[in-house]
């Protein structure tokens, strides 16, 4: 069984890059590159190496609580514990160990090395517990729920997530709380009511493909904030879905048959990377939250590829950024990599000045990798470019229609006879 904790680290992780540490001034042809904490993100993440699934998501991330609305008061006093390294709400199914399917789970995530002190396990349940009581009452204000204490989970070292993500369960003891499942699509409406700026919810974009997103019962929700070190919490919505193919019986020696999804026992392909196909859409527009605004870094297309065997990037249909040095090199949308592992692609695409994209302006291919050439990466320069000049294909349908006209017309005018 995939271990809870992986899909923990997958849920609570950053694909963003941090847009509100740029400042640029502009130049007689470049915008003004602008500041927003708003952050929209879509990731797909195919992992044919370590939990056998193809995960899609959408997410929101803002250090501003005007944007997702917790309470001064209540974050001041979750930032009062240096203790705490995460508050988290999650309809993820056991989201610990012995968590019935039949409840979910509100957590805190507390540094374990400062619970126990110089003292034994018995301080980190002791402590846990006791904050987890201080804060009861603004957990359930927080998230309009009625939660109860279910236990404190001890996460061991080992159950780090294999993707990066902004919170580490290596020595971490999470206080779990509980309450009655719901179906997605209420938990969604009832927490993004609560908690998301109206303005945000009515700017369409990213958050309809989120809403969309959540009347798929599977869909995993999740919702909280993550302290950082500098007093401000990153505050976090997200959508979440899994796909690891259907059920089937495999034998596995003897006659003996074990129930295996799909993707454990045949993999699925990559060497087509089509992300909104996922999402079920042909075209993702940005948030009208950003009209009129150069905020290229804060609307974002994530695809992470880890592959079964070392693999390479061969062909995108869109342009390659090459680097993030100034506004100008984020006037047009493309693709910024992050990662050219052979093991662990990672690459985000980014608006420029547009306000889309196309699902044929995100399929990439993907390429085996010769790993006896002793590289560990492979180069971006290598990388063919297919841009896909829809501007062009327009004049020409244009110009189709034109010629068509006038041959329809001479066609009318031979039949003409002057009276």
């Amino acid at each position: 069984m995939l271990k809870s904790v992986f899909l923990l680290g997958i849920i609570v992780s950053s694909v963003i890059f941090t847009p509100f540490a740029f400042g640029q001034e502009s130049e007689d042809s470049v915008p003004l590159l602008q500041k927003s904490t708003w952050l929209e993100s879509t990731s797909v993440i195919y992992d044919q190496k370590f939990s056998k699934s193809i995960m899609v998501s959408v997410a929101f991330e803002t250090i501003n609580n005007n944007e997702i609305q917790f309470s001064d008061a209540f974050i001041e006093k979750v930032m009062s514990y240096e203790e705490i390294r995460y508050v988290l709400f999650t309809n993820m199914e056991e989201c610990v160990m012995g968590i019935p399917l039949d409840e979910i789970c509100v957590m805190i995530g507390f540094n374990r090395d400062m619970l126990k002190g110089d003292l034994g396990i018995n301080a980190i349940h002791e402590n846990g517990k006791r904050i987890s009581d201080e804060l009861i009452t603004d957990i359930n204000n927080a998230f309009g729920v009625d939660v109860e204490f279910h236990s404190i989970y001890l996460h061991m070292d080992d159950e780090s997530s294999q993707v990066g993500s902004d919170i580490s369960t290596s020595r971490i003891a999470s206080a779990t709380f509980t309450l009655p499942r719901e179906e997605s699509n209420i938990v969604f409406t009832k927490l993004s009511e609560q908690l998301i700026n109206p303005q945000l919810r009515e700017s369409g974009g990213f958050y309809d493909i989120a809403k969309e997103m959540a009347k798929n019962p599977s869909t995993i929700i999740t919702t909280g904030m993550m302290t950082q070190s500098d007093d401000i919490p990153m505050l976090l919505f997200k959508v979440m879905q899994m796909d690891r193919g259907e059920l089937g019986l495999v034998e596995i020696e003897d006659g003996v048959t074990s129930l295996e999804y799909e993707y454990s026992m045949l993999g699925f392909d990559i060497s087509t990377i089509n992300p909104l196909l996922h999402f079920g859409i042909d075209n993702l527009e940005r948030s009208k939250y950003f009209a009129d605004h150069f905020v290229p870094l804060n609307s974002v297309v994530q695809v992470v590829v880890i592959p079964e065997q070392p693999s390479k990037v061969s062909t995108v249909n869109s342009n390659i950024i090459t680097k993030l040095d100034s506004a100008e090199d984020l006037l047009e949308k493309g693709w910024f990599f992050v990662s050219t592992s052979n093991d662990a692609i990672d690459a985000r695409f980014l608006f420029g000045q547009s306000d889309s994209v196309t699902a044929d302006e995100l399929v990439m291919e993907i390429d085996a990798w010769d790993i006896q050439s002793g590289d560990d990466s492979f180069l971006i320069d290598n990388i063919n470019v297919r841009i896909q000049n829809t501007e062009g294909e327009q004049y020409i349908i244009l110009a189709v229609i034109i010629i068509a006209a006038i041959g329809a017309a001479i066609f009318y005018l031979k039949g003409y006879k002057r009276s």
